[in-house]
């Protein structure tokens, strides 16, 4: 009886710390599966709250690429080919790993964000060299821009037109090969674009003048100045002052003589005036 008393003594023991291992066990697996099923629904979250992300930054990228699309237009630039920037991404998937992210809709989805995340970072990277030519072509015609003359050089009345005309003065008529622009003395006279002065020195017909070289063979002449405030070699900015209108050289009266010069021709300077600056009236 005793023995049989121990007995059933023990397997009441084993039995009853079994019971308290099986309840500590349930109670850690209920304890962590629900910390999983949290963690997993505050991933769901964050994965949704980064793919509403992704989509935003998406319709921002394709907004900068239609004002990018405005620029080439603008400029007669060949607009990119917007399909070559949906690159997509990939390769060969594992079979397992394809199953499991097949039923796990955290894993999916997740596998749907890399996928636009790499798309994106696609666009990007190839929009960086789209933008860095169509910034160095506004550069370059930019600093084109600056050496063309395209503002009148100063302030006063149209009195002589360009072209075939009889000299006031000697009264030989001959080509004007720039237009005159009277006003009073030590009126300002602006440079019409960047450019190196060439000359700045007396004439016995142009009195006190001034020579700008502006590049891609472009070239201005002022005449009958009073005083110039330039000298041979210094670069001058466009709306610099580089004199004063006077009455110097073979002149009938203070006004400006002005030339544009292309390629070693004389161009008719009005065509080189845009309108809505330093107007000539």
């Amino acid at each position: 009886m005793f023995r049989v008393f121990f007995a059933v003594r023990k397997v009441i023991i084993v039995g009853l710390l079994l019971l308290f291992i099986q309840a500590g066990l349930l109670y850690t697996y209920q304890h962590f599966l629900g910390k999983a099923i949290q963690q997993r629904a505050s991933l769901d979250s964050e994965l949704q709250s980064l793919q509403t992300h992704l989509s935003s930054l998406d319709q921002n990228i394709d907004s900068l690429f239609e004002e990018e699309d405005l620029v080439y237009a603008k400029f007669g630039l060949t607009v990119a080919d917007r399909n070559s920037r949906e690159l997509g991404t990939g390769g060969i998937i594992d079979p397992a790993l394809q199953l499991v992210r097949s039923t796990s809709p955290t894993l999916e989805l997740a596998d749907a964000i890399q996928e636009r995340s790499n798309q994106l970072a696609n666009k990007i990277l190839m929009n960086q060299g789209s933008f860095a030519s169509v910034n160095n072509y506004i550069q370059k015609q930019h600093s084109n821009w600056q050496s063309i003359p395209s503002i009148a050089p100063t302030r006063g009345r149209y009195v002589s037109p360009f072209g075939s005309r009889q000299h006031p003065i000697t009264g030989v008529v001959r080509m004007h090969k720039g237009i005159d622009v009277a006003n009073d003395r030590w009126t300002p006279i602006f440079a019409s674009a960047d450019g190196v002065v060439q000359r700045a020195q007396f004439s016995s017909s142009l009195g006190n003048f001034v020579a700008i070289d502006h590049g891609n063979g472009y070239e201005t002449k002022y005449g009958h100045m009073q005083a110039y405030m330039v000298k041979p070699g210094q670069f001058v900015k466009r709306y610099q002052i580089i004199g004063y209108m006077g009455n110097t050289g073979l002149s009938a009266g203070p006004h400006l003589h002005y030339e544009v010069w292309m390629n070693g021709n004389a161009v008719n300077p009005v065509q080189y005036i845009l309108p809505n600056d330093h107007a000539i009236e």
